[in-house]
């Protein structure tokens, strides 16, 4: 029995995938997910064969995410189910560790030969997808500022990022975290100087470029 992770912020998205997965005898989804966050807690807990996640999330995009679920659970294959085929959202997802990258408007079948590729530790890519590896892998380090001032942040701070460029305040940030008023403050103020940000227009910025927010 394949034990599964739905992560995807919209909930008639995660019911119809998991009407699909649920028609397989040998595939059971032990838990759903609303946000990053909630995802990489729920891999904490179940510690699925497969993740299915998002990038476009909030909270904490599926990228980012996708790098915590595998600290978690390492043993966990990460599919990406996403409506990008932009080459930054690809190149940065099998550098955070995804297995493989399907887009939504392929999902059905597909889906189902790409859980089953990547539980197995094959690679697996929409057409489309696979078409950016042959065209532009040779540019992954430098897509989307990988390698640059963004790996001195550490996963606690990459979520405070996202959430900022979200627009969120420090105490709601507080409060999603379950963290001191304080130590967001810290937080955001070790993220500006590690990456020589000077406002929030700019950290917005930074964060749109890199994918982690639209």
């Amino acid at each position: 029995m394949l034990r599964i992770l739905l992560a995807d912020d919209h909930t008639l998205m995660r019911q119809g995938l998991r009407h699909i997965l649920e028609q397989q005898p040998d595939f059971d989804v032990v838990a759903e997910a609303s946000s990053g966050i909630d995802a990489v807690e729920a891999a904490r807990q179940h510690k699925p064969d497969v993740a299915v996640v998002d990038v476009a999330m909030k909270e904490l995009n599926g990228i980012e995410a996708t790098s915590q679920i595998l600290k978690h659970s390492p043993h966990t294959a990460v599919l990406i189910l996403s409506m990008y085929s932009d080459e930054r959202y690809v190149l940065r997802a099998v550098k955070a560790g995804a297995r493989g990258y399907l887009l939504k408007n392929s999902a059905g079948d597909e889906l189902i030969h790409a859980i089953y590729a990547v539980q197995k530790g094959t690679p697996f890519f929409s057409p489309a997808v696979a078409k950016i590896f042959r065209d532009g892998y040779v540019r992954l380090k430098d897509v989307g500022g990988i390698g640059d001032r963004f790996e001195l942040l550490t996963d606690r701070e990459r979520q405070v990022y996202q959430l900022l460029a979200e627009g969120n305040s420090n105490k709601e940030i507080a409060h999603r975290l379950n963290l001191s008023l304080h130590t967001v403050e810290t937080h955001r103020w070790r993220i500006m100087e590690k990456l020589d940000l000077h406002s929030t227009a700019e950290l917005v910025l930074s964060a749109v470029r890199r994918g982690m927010v639209t």
